[in-house]
């Protein structure tokens, strides 16, 4: 009997996980988002070609990073004029600078014109212009100790090189919380 029930909750949590994984593929490789132009000490110096992105942030500061998670989730699972499924992709960017404002990158297939409008009116549709960006890459789970300590460490190695930046730093991170070892996450700056 109890090996009946771990199969009856194996299962389920098997089949979450596969859908959960199915949303966090990517209908574009990374490559084609960024060029790395340099690489020295831990840092990448990166061309990003222009992107576009749907963001959230609680202006009202009444939720937490989890439900700004859901909010653009249910975008792309539907929630949207056109009912259109869109694939997740990633990195999912926090801006740290911004009350954590948290952006899902759309497909390349999508553009200003096509993109279907959100149903919810505070999600915002933001097109980036051509960008250089200097990032250093860390692993495990993130959390706000290491994403400051990674911060101080970027801006010692930028200073220098005599590197400067726009001081508005961002947190990328790449894989789905399930994931539980060689995680990507990354801290990157816009530079002068």
């Amino acid at each position: 009997m109890k090996i009946k029930k771990k199969y009856y909750l194996f299962v389920p949590i098997l089949i979450t996980m596969f859908l959960v994984n199915s949303f966090f593929t990517t209908s574009q490789n990374l490559d084609e988002t960024y060029i790395v132009l340099r690489k020295f000490d831990k840092v990448e110096i990166r061309e990003y070609k222009p992107l576009l992105y749907v963001a959230y942030s609680d202006k009202e500061k009444k939720s937490g990073q989890n439900s700004y998670f859901r909010v653009l989730a249910d975008y792309i699972f539907g929630a949207n004029e056109t009912n259109e499924k869109i694939a997740m992709t990633s990195p999912v960017v926090i801006k740290l600078h911004n009350e954590r404002e948290m952006l899902f990158r759309m497909p390349k297939k999508y553009n200003k014109k096509n993109i279907p409008k959100p149903n919810n009116k505070d999600i915002d549709i933001v097109f980036s212009e051509k960008v250089l960006k200097a990032t250093i890459r860390y692993s495990g789970y993130t959390n706000e100790q290491k994403e400051q300590r990674m911060i101080k460490e970027l801006k010692n190695i930028l200073l220098e090189n005599n590197i400067s930046h726009d001081n508005k730093f961002e947190l990328l991170v790449y894989d789905p919380p399930y994931r539980l070892i060689n995680r990507r996450n990354e801290i990157s700056v816009r530079i002068k």
